[in-house]
């Protein structure tokens, strides 16, 4: 995988805005705050939500333990606490879709 290291000083997870980890033998970057995993695909990083997973049981992620996945993974069910779906704060998403008629 061939990352430029300046784009990888100014990545951060899209969910809680940690720093990454790179795991050039999965094509990977991991954060280090939610332990979220997001793919490199043709050495683009995919930096979206809907789009990570949580490490399984016995592997090793970015994450602290504390801060390790609560029941199976494979895919992320939901966003850290605090974050909506598009990584934005919890209750600043779109305008539009919260109004009443």
């Amino acid at each position: 995988m061939k990352l430029d290291p300046v784009l990888l000083e100014i990545l951060v997870c899209p969910a809680c805005k940690s720093s990454l980890d790179v795991d050039n033998d999965n094509d990977e970057l991991i954060c280090t705050g939610c332990g979220l995993i997001y793919p490199v695909r043709d050495d683009i990083p995919v930096m979206l939500v809907d789009e990570a997973r949580r490490a399984s049981a016995g592997e090793p992620s970015g994450a602290p333990e504390d801060a390790a996945a609560d029941g199976p993974s494979g895919g992320v069910d939901a966003p850290p606490d605090g974050v909506d779906r598009d990584g934005s704060p919890e209750g600043t998403g779109d305008v539009d879709s919260e109004r009443t008629s």
